[in-house]
């Protein structure tokens, strides 16, 4: 008989003699049967989730045996679509961050949290500023034109991905709706990547699924626990610009390369400034201290028939930038969930709700390090801005702008679910999403030099208000037969979304403390207002199953249907066939197994839709325009889109086949996986001839866009040596995209932009040929391979550059000694990008109002010179217009990897006598670093922003403390 260590009897055990093919299983009392056992065998008994043993017979007939269970990562639970399974069982390809590697981060957006941690998914931070916007890719961009955004689910409610603001665009990135979730509330990230675990969301999946899952209630006493940190943080990088004898330099070269005097407006050189004093403008406009401060309390308990959890947070985070700028949070979470006396009546209530007061100036000051370093002093000695008599702009004068944004954003769930009979589930899922933004950008009198007599400001007001509901009624069941496990799901989702958008603007304020009042202006301009409404219908099915735990077939099917196409092209048919075969099994694999543990392979391919384009587009669509006359005072109409209701789908075909291994019980564990990904039937803008009035019309074009890739994971766990113990986890991707056919392409805009087998984002640009020894310029080969100073990149030698990552991934490591756990992660990306040599309008030399950086003091000087960079210029000539060729040449372009020490946390667990005396149950204090070390060879502020005006992702270093009573 076979029991676990309770002496509960165990179902369905394997038991069979080693060295042979024969064997059993146990029945519903533990107990199991074999024919002419040798007296000298060895039994292998073997289950899932406990511990494998070898029992000598030793001439018994009743040989009783003990399994303790075990519990391996491969046994996790795996959230996935409409379900959840484990790592062990599932066929699609998820990756999953937990809630305990998202709290070691001291970071507001959970994007944050996942950046180097998930294969296959790359994440740019787009500004270090509060609030600020993130760019995400799963596995490539599959659409030219279209959308390329995953789609986030939180607690089964679809959550917006799309830009959220409308006037702080260029500040922030365009913002993150997931700025309005609080990191600390989550239980869980799922990444569902192959066609398996995604196309049972259909057209919503294309690119991709985010399951973000909050936390629960819990079977337990009352729990009050306590979470607050503060920290600060710093600009992250320097950029090496010409100090003050560099920069004079240059100028004074430039004037004498040209063969003219500086003129009135050159102030560096004419006397009007101060030369012999110098301004560091990174240390004076970003040497200041953000600061943060994060403050969590929950309570939860529960017993079998209630559980329950309610949390709120706040938070405060300021930037570098001098003055009162701050992002401040404040959020709700409540989580409650009710059984029925005998289980088979649940009824689950979760909502959050957040309020965020994001208050930055109107202008990001990373913009103006460039300065000359001889610029004038930024104030003068009364405490005013100093304008040295109207001879330059001060750079802190953008701090009396603002912008601000109030958010509230609430969302909810109920999951009512009824269980009439044994295995059969009957569930009604229903969400809410309410999201409203509110938006100001002040221009006040005070940010302009007095000498213009600037008398009245203006601001601007932007709303936005999206609001989304879904239903989706599910009835699952679950059936065993003979020695398999079936998991049939059928269900339906109506959803619908409207979004609203009003902008005015106020323009003549007498009193600039007025500007945040639209009745204090003196004209009110409307701008642009728009509302639009999206429905979607869809019916899913699901069927699972899982034969002796050894072979996994998984089949999804979804008809979709969605309000941005025309009559005749609304629905759409997508499914994935996803199988699986766990090898470890097998007999012959458990008598030789040696150290493998665990071994798995895995195959997908299915089909996923695409419908991520504007509403109403097959409609001819008219907007007010002032360009038109007002007709008996309404304002005049102007045509935006045309009629066009042929269009439909785009269409995801995707591919996959990986295998997993297990080694030493699943202390090691290796996946690989191989994905392919086509896109076709490509939605995007159809060229027109100037007479039917507009330029395009949307059409599906024949383009096929190929995604391929392999993505790597290692998890070495639980390893100990003397009394640490540490694990690691090691990932990365090989991405390459491109496009592989497009018939027509020569008739249509992207001929010029676009050429088969190379990547969506590769960039067409000159080929450089050096600097020329006599003249100075640079040059460019022509269609010959000459060189020649005026190029043309329709006709003259050009190549594609490639700025998709070529590899990326991340290491994370912990270690644990004692009461100490130390855990670091370093992500890694290999890229080019644009470097900021070549960023600004002006060439070196001609500006007196713009610093460059410190390599180009390697430039042309005389007659027969090898440089790197051409001679300084202050006019606008031909070596300005070779200076603009290679704007747009291979010169422009670097390598731009780096390695980057992520997050480091460092926690030290209270000792049990030091909890006994404060009546804890849990405690701890830590540590935790961000954005650390960077080690990169860019030519730039950043390689991850890659931009020469955007504050780069902070330096942050907090400390804080968790108790639980």
């Amino acid at each position: 008989m076979i029991t676990d260590v309770k002496g509960q009897p165990l179902t369905g055990v394997t038991v069979h003699i080693r060295n042979t093919t024969v064997g059993t299983t146990t029945d519903g009392q533990g107990k199991f049967t074999l024919q002419q056992v040798p007296a000298n065998a060895q039994l292998a008994v073997s289950m899932i989730g406990y511990l494998s043993q070898e029992v000598a017979v030793n001439h018994r007939k009743n040989i009783p045996v003990s399994l303790q269970e075990y519990v391996s990562n491969l046994d996790e639970t795996v959230v996935i679509a409409y379900g959840a399974t484990t790592k062990r069982f599932n066929t699609g390809n998820v990756s999953s961050v937990k809630a305990a590697d998202i709290a070691k981060q001291p970071v507001s957006n959970p994007l944050a949290a996942l950046q180097g941690r998930v294969p296959g998914m790359i994440i740019t931070q787009q500004t270090g500023l509060p609030g600020g916007g993130y760019n995400v890719q799963i596995r490539g961009q599959n659409s030219i034109a279209s959308g390329n955004d995953p789609l986030y689910i939180i607690d089964g409610v679809p959550y917006s991905s799309q830009i959220t603001t409308t006037l702080g665009g260029t500040l922030i990135g365009g913002g993150s709706p997931l700025n309005f979730i609080n990191p600390a509330d989550i239980e869980s990230i799922d990444v569902l990547k192959d066609a398996d675990a995604t196309a049972i969301y259909g057209s919503r999946g294309a690119n991709g699924v985010v399951l973000i899952t909050t936390k629960k209630g819990t079977i337990d006493q009352t729990r009050i626990s306590l979470n607050a940190y503060g920290g600060i943080g710093i600009a992250s990088s320097r950029v090496k610009l010409m100090n003050r004898e560099q920069y004079l330099e240059m100028r004074h070269e430039a004037f004498r390369n040209d063969g003219v005097l500086p003129g009135i407006y050159d102030h560096d050189l004419n006397g009007k400034w101060d030369t012999t004093r110098s301004t560091d403008w990174q240390k004076e406009l970003l040497g200041n201290k953000a600061h943060f401060t994060d403050v969590q309390l929950s309570i939860s308990g529960g017993n079998n028939n209630i559980q329950y959890l309610i949390g709120g947070n706040l938070r405060k985070e300021t930037t570098v930038f001098s003055g009162k700028f701050a992002d401040k949070k404040g959020s709700v979470h409540f989580n409650l969930t009710s059984n029925s006396r005998n289980q088979k009546i649940q009824v689950m209530l979760s909502g959050n709700y957040m309020v965020d007061d994001n208050r930055l100036p109107n202008y990001d000051l990373t913009g103006n390090i460039y300065y000359p370093p001889v610029a004038p002093q930024l104030y003068n000695k009364d405490g005013t801005l100093n304008w040295q008599n109207s001879t330059w702009e001060n750079p802190l004068s953008p701090l009396n702008t603002r912008y601000s944004s109030k958010t509230d954003n609430l969302l909810s769930n109920v999951v009512i679910s009824y269980e009439p009979i044994k295995a059969l589930k009957i569930k009604l899922s229903g969400g809410y999403n309410n999201m409203l933004m509110n938006e100001i950008t002040t221009l006040p009198t005070t940010m302009f030099d007095p000498a213009l007599k600037v008398k009245t400001g203006s601001a601007s007001f932007a709303d936005k208000k999206i609001q989304s509901w879904i239903l989706e009624p599910q009835i699952s069941y679950q059936r065993k037969w003979r020695a398999g496990n079936f998991d049939i799901l059928l269900g339906t989702t109506i959803q619908q979304s409207t979004a609203n958008a009003k902008e005015v603007r106020g323009l003549g304020y007498n009193n600039d403390a007025l500007l945040e009042n639209i009745e204090g202006a003196s004209t009110i301009i409307k701008g642009n207002n728009s509302n639009s409404l999206y429905k979607y219908n869809a019916i899913f099915a699901r069927i699972n199953c899982n034969w002796d735990g050894k072979y996994l077939l998984n089949i999804t099917a979804r008809r979709d249907g969605s309000s941005r196409f025309g009559p005749g092209n609304q629905f759409g048919n997508f499914g994935a066939v996803g199988a699986g075969w766990i090898f470890s099994e097998e007999n012959f694999m458990k008598d030789n197994a040696g150290a493998l543990s665990f071994g798995k392979i895995r195959a997908s391919y299915g089909t996923t839709g695409n419908d991520q384009i504007s509403d109403y587009r097959f409609l001819s669509l008219y907007q007010f325009s002032s360009d038109v006359p007002p007709y008996q005072g309404s304002p005049g109409l102007t045509p935006s889109s045309l009629y066009n209701p042929d269009y439909g789908w785009e269409v995801n075909k995707k591919m996959e086949i990986g295998i997993e291994l297990g080694l030493l019980k699943d202390k090691i564990f290796f996946s690989t996986s191989y994905y392919r990904n086509r896109s076709s039937n490509q939605l995007l803008s159809y060229p027109l001839p100037d007479i039917v009035g507009l330029s395009s019309v949307i059409q599906n074009l024949p383009a096929t866009v190929e995604n391929n890739g392999w993505e790597i994971l290692l998890k070495v766990g639980n390893k100990q040596v003397k009394k640490i113990s540490w694990s690691t986890t090691f990932q990365a991707t090989i991405p390459r995209n491109k496009l592989i056919s497009f018939p027509g392409m020569e008739k249509t805009s992207y001929a010029t932009t676009m050429q088969i087998g190379q990547p969506l984002s590769a960039i067409k640009v000159l080929q450089s040929a050096g600097v020329n020894e006599t003249t100075g310029n640079y040059q460019f080969l022509d269609f010959k391979g000459n060189p020649t100073s005026m190029p043309d990149i329709s006709t003259d030698q050009y190549k594609f550059i490639n700025i998709n990552p070529v590899f990326y991934g991340g290491i994370q490591q912990t270690l644990q000694y004692k009461n100490f756990e130390l855990d670091f992660l370093f992500q890694f990306v290999k890229q080019t990008g644009k470097n900021y040599l070549y960023s600004n309008y002006y060439a070196p030399g001609m500006s007196a109002f713009y610093n460059v950086p410190a390599e180009v003091t390697d430039r042309w000087q005389k007659p027969g010179d090898k440089a790197n960079f051409q001679k300084y210029t202050q006019k606008f000539g031909e070596t300005f217009t070779a200076y603009q060729y290679a704007q747009q040449s291979d010169l422009a372009y670097s390598d731009a990897s780096y390695i980057r020490l992520k997050n480091l946390s460092l926690t030290y667990m209270i000792p049990d006598q030091w909890k006994n005396a404060l009546h804890l149950q849990q405690g701890r204090v830590y540590i935790q670093g961000q954005n650390l070390l960077t080690i990169t060879n860019y030519k730039g502020p950043d390689p991850e922003t890659q931009s020469a005006t955007k504050l780069p992702p902070l330096k942050v270093w907090t400390i804080g403390f968790q108790l639980t009573f």
